[in-house]
């Protein structure tokens, strides 16, 4: 793989380019069941080096880079990572093992990341609450590991826990270990009250306070000097204060006269030590310093190779590498962050509505712009750098809609209108300005764009494009086909309603998300150019008034039936019969049946989807759960500790019917998963088989994909014997590859034969298996 690299003359190094690695995001014969991760690698926290590779740490979990190659890829749960929140990484080299520390108090160790190893005993320790790992230091049976409560000494040997340390002399007990090294025969520590402390390492009983002897007061390291952090290389051990860095030679602490004021990080090897300052990198070779280095973004940390090269973990770059004056991009592409608060997809695309609102649905005012993925060009933001939004609807995106049928895609922002997308290309935008879309009337009058809440958005039947405005005069408006906004009658809306999303029928009737308060229905009563005979109705908790499960309503689906599913901060009910409600009658909504109770009762559902087997997959706090088509059964429950979903949060879902991809948008970023549902049509295509030819040791899903919805599947040998019936769901049936008693098939050809309920729309594959 070819490298961007900028050549520029020694004294000061401005970041002005670089180049990017990408790990293939989407294959086309993704197997069911299959995981990928779309994360940002964008904020780097540390790194390390062993021999050709180097491992970062980042906020979306590891990047490996091998310098011989020159390529990169990406590393998250999937491929064996505890999680995507590291807090620490460390290279033994007396074991060449590098270990990864993370804030629950897991390490992940490898020799190579192909197998990954785990110490589990401090994530698992009940006693203590806050357990992140700090640093680690280690000898060559030994690892040393700073958390917030104390320090814990492994044996690498059996990898067990040796002891734990949880005073260190007079100090009070759990007190956080900041950092650790081992050198000249004794360990080191710096607490979070700024207190550095050492002992022999020799000494048979550590968990002894009266072991540790306290450094501060030490002639050159004053006992008013609060220490920040300690760095070790072969014949030094450096701390670094608010004012100055000094350093221990063995002997006696000396002020280290390169860095005479303040440097905000500090970073050592036996050729140089390097000193940062936000985005500027200090390079010291003996006393001196050698040269400097700016970087656009913020240094969070710098390891060296030698002293004209190093990485830099970067606040918003990745990580970068620098050698001989030359800058190289390591990071994989991805979105721009890890926010995701909904996505769509279709098609092979893939739009993220990052970050809109916080807590209180005030404007985040970011200026994040939409993710935007395509297959063939891999992930770009659609923002302002970009020069593909104004900067005036640049900001707090917090909503997406996909319309399969045109291929164009409504961005919603929290205070700047609608943006409107085709191919991550602009098409369109309104706010108040140019569309009268505000809070306030007249529009514009009080805070500019920033009144332009667009908190939902959906297509009627007849391709009109509906939004809601939260706290608005004018809450509902309709964009018609001819690219004119309606606003619609705002006497038929409570005061200043909290509409935080919509969903429209198959009869036309708008379901609004009215915070706190229920469900909100509105029709333009058949009459659409006449607003004065709408009317609305509102559902809420309680007998003949809706029956919702908790006013507080989450999340809206309408299913293949036509059925409106509600999730709910208490659970999930479902609305049958809409044509009373269309006929301005309160009807009560019924919760699915599963295990003799409410279906999720208690569960915040966060979002709902309807795949191709108009099953329904549920966004919670818990995790994710698919359940059967009338919600009487669960089919799968993923959550961060039995899958690899990257948090028990997720806040929305997207499936792309084409493939049966579904997309998680959680708290810590996006993640799929490969469903065994497509979108159903209603005659069968000619069937694709994937693998083929299938190997007898494969041992997957094969899928079979084209039939027509809810067909029954028959695989027969070529001479037409029965060898396993399947249903579809959907478009899609999977099969395990065994017989109808269990055993695998033999080699040989074979026909996938399929047709519909009625054995109607009729068509056949044709595939091999293949010993090996």
């Amino acid at each position: 793989m070819g490298t961007k690299q900028i050549t520029i003359s020694r004294g000061v190094l401005i970041l002005l380019g670089w180049t990017f690695f990408s790990t293939p995001l989407f294959t086309q014969n993704k197997r069911i069941g299959d995981w990928t991760t779309y994360l940002s690698h964008r904020i780097a926290i540390e790194s390390v080096q062993q021999g050709p590779m180097v491992y970062a740490i980042t906020e979306g979990g590891m990047v490996a880079y091998n310098r011989e190659t020159e390529e990169s890829q990406a590393f998250s749960t999937i491929q064996g990572l505890s999680g995507i929140n590291p807090s620490t990484i460390h290279y033994a080299p007396e074991t060449d093992q590098v270990f990864i520390g993370y804030n629950d108090g897991q390490v992940d160790f490898f020799q190579s990341p192909s197998n990954f190893g785990y110490l589990t005993d401090i994530e698992r320790n009940t006693f203590f609450t806050q357990k992140a790992i700090r640093d680690f230091a280690n000898t060559e049976d030994q690892l040393f590991i700073a958390t917030d409560f104390g320090m814990v000494i492994y044996n690498l040997d059996n990898q067990l826990p040796e002891t734990d340390i949880t005073q260190f002399a007079d100090n009070p007990t759990r007190l956080s270990v900041l950092n650790v090294a081992i050198f000249q025969n004794k360990v080191w520590v710096l607490l979070e009250n700024g207190g550095l402390y050492s002992a022999p390492i020799d000494f048979p009983n550590l968990k002894d306070p009266a072991i540790w002897q306290v450094e501060n007061g030490s002639v050159n390291l004053g006992a008013n000097e609060k220490i920040a952090q300690i760095a070790v290389n072969s014949t030094r051990l450096y701390a670094r204060t608010n004012e100055t860095v000094h350093y221990f030679d063995g002997q006696s602490w000396n002020i280290y006269p390169a860095f005479p004021r303040t440097v905000f990080g500090l970073f050592v090897s036996d050729d140089a030590v390097i000193g940062t300052r936000i985005n500027v990198v200090e390079v010291a070779v003996g006393d001196s310093i050698a040269y400097s280095a700016f970087f656009e973004k913020g240094v969070t940390h710098v390891s060296l190779t030698s002293a004209s090269a190093f990485v830099v973990s970067s606040f918003g770059d990745g990580v970068l590498n620098f050698d001989s004056w030359q800058i190289t991009d390591l990071t994989p592409t991805g979105p721009r962050t890890n926010d995701a608060t909904r996505v769509a997809a279709a098609y092979g695309e893939v739009y993220v509505a990052p970050k809109g609102y916080d807590q209180a649905f005030t404007p985040d005012n970011n200026r994040l712009g939409v993710f935007y993925y395509h297959p063939e060009s891999g992930w770009s933001s659609l923002d302002e750098a970009n020069g593909i939004l104004d900067p005036s609807v640049s900001t707090s995106f917090a909503r997406v809609l996909y319309d399969e049928e045109s291929r164009r895609v409504y961005a919603a922002s929290w205070g700047s209108g609608l943006v409107e997308f085709q191919n991550g290309e602009l098409q369109a935008f309104y706010n108040c300005e140019n569309a009268a879309i505000s809070v306030n009337s007249p529009p514009c009058d009080l805070n500019g764009t920033t009144n332009s809440r667009v908190s939902g958005l959906d297509l009627d039947p007849n391709g009109n494009l509906w939004i809601t405005l939260d706290f608005a005069q004018v809450p509902l408006m309709k964009l018609g086909t001819d690219g004119q906004f309606i606003p619609m009658n705002a006497n038929r809306f409570p005061s200043n309603d909290h509409l935080t999303d919509l969903l429209i029928d198959e009869l036309g009737t708008i379901w609004m998300i009215n915070e706190d308060q229920g469900i909100l229905l509105y029709s333009e009563n058949s009459t659409p150019d006449n607003t004065t005979d709408d009317w609305s109705l509102s559902l809420r908790s309680g007998v003949n008034q809706g029956n919702l499960p908790s006013n507080t309503v989450t999340s809206l689906a309408m299913d293949q039936d036509g059925f409106v599913w509600v999730g709910t901060t208490q659970g999930v009910t479902v609305y049958y019969n809409l044509f009373e409600l269309a006929e301005r009658r309160i009807v009560d909504a019924s919760p699915p049946v599963f295990e003799r109770r409410p279906l999720l009762k208690d569960a915040v559902i966060n979002a709902i989807a309807v795949d191709g087997g108009n099953r329904k997959w549920m966004a919670t706090n818990d995790g994710v759960f698919l359940v059967s088509e009338e919600g009487d059964d669960v089919i799968q429950h993923f959550t961060e500790e039995n899958s690899p979903l990257l948090s028990n949060t997720v806040n929305d879902i997207a499936i792309d019917a084409l493939s049966g991809e579904v997309y998680f948008a959680t708290s810590r970023g996006l993640i799929s998963y490969r469903g065994d549902a497509t979108q159903g049509t209603s005659e069968c295509e000619d069937l694709f088989v994937y693998p083929n030819p299938v190997f007898t040791d494969f041992d997957g899903l094969i899928t079979i994909k084209g039939t027509a919805q809810g067909s029954r599947v028959r695989i027969t040998d070529i001479s037409g014997k029965l060898v396993k019936e399947v249903i579809s769901e959907g478009g899609t049936a999977v099969w395990d590859g065994l017989d109808v008693y269990g055993n695998k098939v033999s080699s040989g050809v074979y026909l996938a034969l399929a047709a519909d309920r009625n054995g109607e729309n009729a068509c056949v594959g044709k595939f091999t298996v293949i010993r090996r």
